[in-house]
C-alpha cells in the first residue's frame, strides 16, 4: 500500500465532521404546495435534503478530496463546514473545538484556524479595495479583536509578504482585482487566506475556473504551502484529473451521502463502489492504457426533494437488488483504509461487469 503524508498524524485531527446534514426548505407558491394526500386539500412545504449524515475526518497536513456529480453535495458540505451555511444536523470540530453551534461572534476567532479559497477568484474579491488591503483585512480584523496595537500597519506589512509567497510583488499590491488575470486573482485568495495563519484551508473547485496550464502552477503553489505551513486542506472538486495530483485520501459522494473514502492511489486502483467505478470509466485520459472498465450509467440523478428508499443509488445501479430497496448501506471498513456504503460488500458474488 502506497504511503501518504496523512499516514502519521491521524491521531491528531484538524477537521471532524460526524454526521453532518444540510436541509433547504422551498417555500414556493400556493400550487406547488398543494397536496390531496387523503383525499383533502393541503399545503406542504417541500425540503432540499443537500447533505445526508455524511462524516469524516482531515489530519493536519493532510488533504481528502470530495468528488462528485455536480449536485451531490460536495460544495454544500463545505460551506456548510465553513458556516457560511449553518449545519441543520451534526456536530463539526476544528482542531477539536466544537463549532457547529456557533454564532456569528464566536466564530470569529475560530476563522483564524479555518480559511477558505472560492471557486470564482474574481467574484470572491472587493473590486474597490486594493489587493494589499484585501489580503492585510482578515489580518487586521484578527489583530483588533485580540486588542494588538498598530494592527493596520502589522496587517498591511504581512499582506506584502504574503503577496510575495504566492508569487506577486510590491507592485501588485496597490492595484485592483480587475487589472489581473484569473490566476493572479486566484493567488490573491490563497494571500487572503493565509493571512491569519490557518491550520485547515477549504478550497471549494479553485482551479476549474483557470486555463489547465495555470491550474497546475496554482496545484503546486497550494502543495508548497502545505508542506510549509503544515496546511491541511479540504478540496472540492469534479476533476478527477486534479484530485489525483494533490489529494492523499478522496471522498465519493453521491446525492447528498458519502458512498465511498480510500487513499488516492486504493481508490484508484481499486474502487468498490459501482458510482465510484463509473466516476473513474468516465473520466478522459490521454493514455488508453490508463482507462478504467467501461461501466455506463442509465437514468437520471434523482431528485433530493424525494430520497430514494434504501441504496441512494439503487436506481442507476445495474448490480441493485431487492435488499438495496430496502436498506440503506452504511459506510463500513474493508480494509487499506478504504471505506464503502454498497450492500455488494457483503454479497460480492452480486458483482459482475
Amino acid at each position: 500500500m502506497t504511503t501518504t503524508r496523512a499516514d502519521t498524524t491521524l491521531a491528531t485531527p484538524m477537521l471532524e465532521v460526524e454526521n453532518l446534514e444540510q436541509r433547504f426548505p422551498l417555500r414556493s407558491g400556493i400550487i406547488d404546495r398543494l397536496t390531496f394526500k387523503g383525499g383533502r386539500p393541503r399545503l406542504v412545504d417541500s425540503v432540499v435534503h443537500a447533505v445526508n449524515g455524511v462524516s469524516f475526518s482531515i489530519a493536519k497536513g493532510e488533504v481528502l478530496a470530495l468528488v462528485g456529480e455536480s449536485g451531490c453535495g460536495k460544495s454544500t458540505v463545505a460551506k456548510s463546514i465553513a458556516r457560511i451555511y449553518t449545519p441543520s444536523g451534526g456536530r463539526i470540530r476544528i482542531d477539536g473545538e466544537e463549532v457547529g453551534g456557533y454564532g456569528h461572534r464566536q466564530m470569529l476567532p475560530v476563522r483564524a484556524k479555518m480559511q477558505m479559497i472560492f471557486q470564482d477568484p474574481f467574484a470572491s474579491l472587493n473590486p474597490r479595495q486594493k489587493v494589499r488591503d484585501i489580503v492585510a483585512e482578515p489580518l487586521r480584523e484578527q489583530l483588533e479583536a485580540r486588542g494588538e496595537g498598530n494592527a493596520k500597519a502589522r496587517a498591511r506589512e504581512a499582506a506584502l509578504a504574503l503577496l510575495e509567497r504566492v508569487g506577486l510583488n510590491a507592485e501588485h499590491a496597490t492595484r485592483y482585482p480587475h487589472q489581473f488575470s484569473g490566476g493572479q486573482r486566484q493567488r490573491i485568495g490563497i494571500a487572503r487566506a493565509l493571512s491569519v495563519n490557518p491550520g485547515l484551508i477549504i478550497a471549494d473547485e479553485p482551479v476549474s475556473a483557470l486555463d489547465v496550464s495555470i491550474q497546475a502552477q496554482i496545484l503546486n503553489l497550494m502543495m508548497d504551502l502545505r508542506d510549509e505551513f503544515g496546511l491541511a486542506y479540504l478540496f472540492i472538486s469534479h476533476d478527477l484529473s486534479v484530485v489525483n495530483h494533490i489529494a492523499d485520501r478522496i471522498g465519493v459522494m453521491y446525492l447528498g451521502f458519502l458512498v465511498e473514502t480510500a487513499p488516492r492511489d486504493r481508490l484508484f486502483s481499486a474502487p468498490r463502489h459501482p458510482y465510484t467505478r463509473a466516476l473513474l470509466s468516465a473520466a478522459p485520459t490521454i493514455d488508453p492504457a490508463d482507462k478504467a472498465v467501461e461501466m455506463e450509467l442509465e437514468g437520471e440523478v434523482p431528485s433530493a426533494l424525494a430520497l430514494p428508499s434504501g441504496c441512494c443509488f439503487r436506481t442507476r445501479c445495474p448490480f441493485a437488488f431487492d435488499r438495496c430497496t430496502a436498506e440503506r448501506p452504511r459506510l463500513q471498513d474493508v480494509g487499506d483504509g478504504q471505506s464503502v456504503a454498497c450492500h455488494l460488500v457483503d454479497e460480492p458474488e452480486r458483482d459482475r461487469p
